[in-house]
Formats: C-alpha cells, structure tokens, sequence
C-alpha cells in the first residue's frame, strides 16, 4: 500500500510539473509551430504586427516625404492673408517702379540680378552676396500680396519698404514692394513669420518645385529682352536650365533630411519580411532568424535618430520660435505678436484667434510621423517576439555549456537547526 501511495504521488507531482512548465513558458505564441494551435496563434500575431507596421510605416513615409515639401500657398498665406505667388508680371512692377523711381538710365539696368537677390536675402541672416541661396529668400520675393496691416495704417498707405529703408527704420515689416502691391482682396488678417538670422528657416520647408516656379519668373523679369555687357541675351532655354539648377540647389540641400526620415521605415520593414519568411521549414535555420532580428533592432535604432531629425527640423527651426497668446490683450500682445516681438501661433494680426496655417501644417506632419514611429516600434517589437523562440533554443545550444540550469542548482539545502516535527515530538 505504501508503495502504491508513493507511486501515485510521483504521478501526480509529474503532471503538476508539467502543467507548471506550460503555464510558466510565457505563451503558446513563443513557442514552435510544432502543433496547430500555436502555430495559428504566431500567424496570427504575425499578420497583426504586419498590419501594424504597414500603418506605421505609411504613416512615417507620408509626413517624411512632407514636412520639407510644404505648398507655398501656405506660407503665403500666413506672411500675406493670401495664397498667391509672385508672377512674371509682378516682378515686372516691381522692377519697373524701381527704375522710374531712382530715374534709371536704361532698362533692366539698376535692377539687376545681383541687386535684387541681395535685398531678398536680407532678412535670411544669410550672406546677402550668396545669390545661390536664393532658395532661402524672404517671403517677400514669393508672396505676391503684401500684408493686409499695411493699408490699416492712416497715411501711409503709399509707404515701401524701400522708403523705409532709406529712412532708416529698425523694422521693415510691414510695408509694400512697390506703392501698387495689392493686399489680399479678402481682407482678411494675416500672421508673422518668426525671424530666423542665420539658419535655413520656414522658407526651407516649401515645395522646391513651387520655389522654381517663382525663381523662373524672377529670371524672365530680370534677362528677358536685355542684351549683357558681354554682348549676349538670355534665351527660354537658358531661363529654363538656370531654373532647374535652383531646383537641384533646393532638393540636394533637403537630401539629408530626408534620407534619415525615410531610411528607418525601409528598414523595418525589410526586418518584418525576414521575419515573417522564418516561420516556414525553408527560412527556419540560420542566418534567415538572425538577420530579421538584427534588422529590427536597426529599424528601432534609426527610429529614435528619425525622431530627433524631425524634432530639430520642426522644433528647432519653427516652433519654438513662436508663442501661444491665447486671450491676452495688450500690452502682452499687440498685432498679432507677444509683447517681445514673437509672432504668435494662434492670433491673425487683426486679434482673431486662428492658428497660424504654415505652422499648423509643420505640427501636423510631425504629429503624423510621431504617431507612425510609435506603431512601427510596437510593430518591431511583436516581430521581436516572433523570433524569440529561435533565439531561446540558438543560446541555449550555443552557451549552454556556459550557463547553470536550473537542475544543476541544489535544492536541499541543510539548515542549522533541524526542523520541528509536525506533532510536536
């Protein structure tokens, strides 16, 4: 009898083992796809991380392609109330009015090419003899309208920026290209751009495509009918290909950016679909596992660098060169600008509350790539997951020799006092 007892004890302390060791491996989804049951919950788990992943990435593609390709009409809108760009006709005007002001001998021969990029870059803190940094020019030279506060000023409605330089005023802005520059025919108000001296600005972030657009009409006003101290003309074609030289000047300088926002998401997801290949016979043995594993943890890496990339072009660059104004009212905030001259996010310069449409747009793709980045991080790590029963068996057959298993650990250990019998005796 007693021996019955005992084996039945064995048995039992057997099955309470095992049934321990299931409830304690951490999961059917980390174990092999050896039977049914765990095998769907892996797939599973896979096509979940895969539907993760793809919003994420998509997510991350979309607002990394955008954040420095902005409409202009955005920034247009904001520095003028209107979406409008400057045309060949305007800077026609401009040059024209210019001339006939200074009492200019000959056409297009004060308004120059060399004069007119410097006095556009003059606000970029930039080196205004850099003319082939004109893709950083003031607004000035994209917006067609000039802001609607200047015809709100009694008696000097006429005023130009020029008459204010020559007057010696601290502040240039607001004020006119020339006296017959139209405001935004919606009269409506518009908000300030944050001054940034020495560093690439909000102009940056504009679509180099709608910057070519406004380059090549500046050309076109500029060499168009004018014969060169050399004798020669500017022809369509010579137009055309300085023009495509900017837009080169333009993307190339935008390449970096991009290349660190757009890499991390392509890696990602090269590392899911190694991943996803290991859970069949065929990609199941090294270095298929390995290198989806080394893939992912890549991926989280570039991710982290993606998100300080855009955190210091949005940021750094935009944001925090602005002020929320809220309800105040002067003397804190006067024409939409806090009483330290910062143009405010969320007020037009006529005191209606509206956020500031180019820095909202700059907030909303970095928010959309954030937002992004988090799922494919969480999407990575299931794929982590995935794989780590191949890397459980990979170290146990690798640095098993190595390591002390649970069975080589004494359990009886001899206490110093012997324990009390149970009856007291």
């Amino acid at each position: 009898l007693e021996s019955h007892i005992y084996a039945l004890g064995i048995e039992r302390s057997i099955a309470a083992g095992k049934r321990r060791r299931y409830t304690m491996a951490g999961g059917v989804c980390v174990e092999s796809c050896s039977d049914g049951p765990r095998a769907i919950c892996r797939l599973l788990q896979a096509i979940l991380a895969g539907l993760i992943l793809f919003i994420g990435i998509t997510c991350q593609f979309w607002a990394g392609m955008n954040v420095n390709d902005v409409p202009l009409s955005k920034l247009c809108d904001a520095y003028s109330g209107s979406p409008e760009a400057m045309t060949t006709t305007d800077f026609n005007e401009l040059a024209n009015w210019y001339e006939n002001s200074i009492g200019c001998s000959g056409y297009r021969q004060c308004f120059n090419f060399d004069l007119a990029s410097s006095y556009f870059m003059r606000s970029s803190g930039l080196d205004a003899s850099r003319s082939d940094l004109m893709h950083y020019a003031d607004a000035q030279f994209y917006c067609k309208r000039a802001p609607n506060q200047v015809s709100k000023t009694a008696g000097k409605e006429s005023e130009t920026c020029l008459s204010k330089m020559q007057s010696g005023a601290t502040e240039l802005y607001p004020c006119r290209l020339w006296p017959d520059q139209k405001t935004s025919p919606s009269d409506n108000g518009n908000w300030y751009l944050a001054g940034v001296k020495g560093e690439r600005g909000p102009v940056y972030h504009i679509n180099c495509y709608d910057k070519q657009e406004v380059y090549k009409s500046f050309l076109e006003s500029v060499y168009s009918g004018v014969t060169l101290s050399t004798g020669e003309e500017w022809t369509k074609q010579d137009i055309k290909v300085a023009a495509d030289q900017f837009l080169q000047s333009c993307v190339v300088d935008k390449g970096s950016d991009g290349y660190m926002l757009i890499i991390g998401p392509l890696v990602a997801l090269l590392g899911a679909i190694i991943v996803t290949m290991t859970m069949f016979k065929a990609f199941s043995a090294p270095p298929w596992p390995d290198l989806g594993m080394n893939m992912l943890i890549i991926s989280i890496i570039l991710l982290f660098i993606g998100f300080w990339t855009i955190a210091s072009a949005t940021s750094e660059e935009v944001l925090n060169k602005y002020t929320y104004c809220g309800s105040n009212t002067a003397p804190l905030v006067f024409l939409g600008r806090w009483y330290d001259h910062t143009p405010c996010i969320d007020l037009t310069t006529d005191g209606k509350s509206e956020w500031h449409p180019f820095v909202s747009m700059i907030l909303y793709f970095d928010s959309v790539y954030v937002a992004g980045g988090v799922m494919s991080f969480i999407a990575s790590l299931m794929y982590l997951g995935l794989c780590s029963g191949f890397t459980e068996t990979m170290m146990n057959d690798r640095m098993g020799k190595y390591l002390v298993t649970l069975q080589d650990i004494p359990m009886k250990v001899r206490l110093p006092f012997p324990p009390k019998p149970a009856n007291g005796f």
